[in-house]
Formats: structure tokens, sequence, C-alpha cells
């Protein structure tokens, strides 16, 4: 996904901490490499280390379009449930772009859209 980072927010438990936007909307998230440029685009892929939960974490979505957006300390991503794996996996789509999670619980049928809500976002540069 492509991102452009509007601010370095500072280093909070060892990680840089960024604000960025996105065709998507807004968001904060800890960024997994050195500081990066503010201004700057960058193509990253999403990431929540936490093992997360259907219907606490992840919940069906009233609206049926991509978003991010902050709510507080939380990041909340309005995505679709893309591939659920028997082992505790789940593929989401957000626009052209995939993450995966690891998820507890009864998942949602594909298709459905949720809003996944963390504090534990991270992005990683994938030097695009």
């Amino acid at each position: 996904m492509k991102i452009k980072i509007i601010k370095n927010e500072g280093i909070y438990n060892d990680q840089n901490v960024v604000s960025f936007s996105s065709a998507f909307g807004c968001g904060k998230a800890s960024w997994n490499r050195e500081t990066p440029i503010e201004g700057r685009e960058y193509y990253v892929e999403l990431e929540i280390r936490d093992t997360v939960a259907w219907r606490k974490d992840v919940n069906k979505s009233d609206k049926k379009q991509y978003c991010i957006k902050k709510n507080r300390n939380s990041t909340i991503i309005v995505c679709e449930v893309e591939t659920f794996f028997e082992h505790g996996c789940c593929n989401f789509k957000i626009g052209r772009s995939i993450f995966t999670l690891d998820i507890e619980g009864v998942p949602y049928p594909k298709g459905t859209f949720v809003e996944i809500s963390s504090q534990n976002l991270i992005l990683y540069d994938i030097n695009l």
C-alpha cells in the first residue's frame, strides 16, 4: 500500500511512531526501520503483531468502503475479509493490498467488510 509520512511523532517503547496518509485516510503506526522522511511516499506492508479476535478487535462494519482513520490511541482499518485459513490466520483486503493477521474466534464470511482496531499497527517499508 502506498502511504505518505505526515509526521514523525517520536519514539515510544523503542519504536518510531509516525502519522501517515493514504488513499483510504490517515492513521498512526510504528515504523519498522530508520526514521522515515516527512512528506515522502513509501510502499508499505501492514502488520499487527498481536493476535486479534473476531468480534472484539475485528467487527462487522456498517460501511462497505475501504477506510483508515485514527480514533484516540488506535488506528481503525475498514477492509474486507479475503481468505480464512484453518490454522488461525486471515487475509484482509484494502484496495489492491492484502495483509495477514493471526486471529482467534469464529470468522465472518469472505467478502464481509470489517473494522480492525489496533494500537499496535506496524508499517514495513518494502522499498518499491
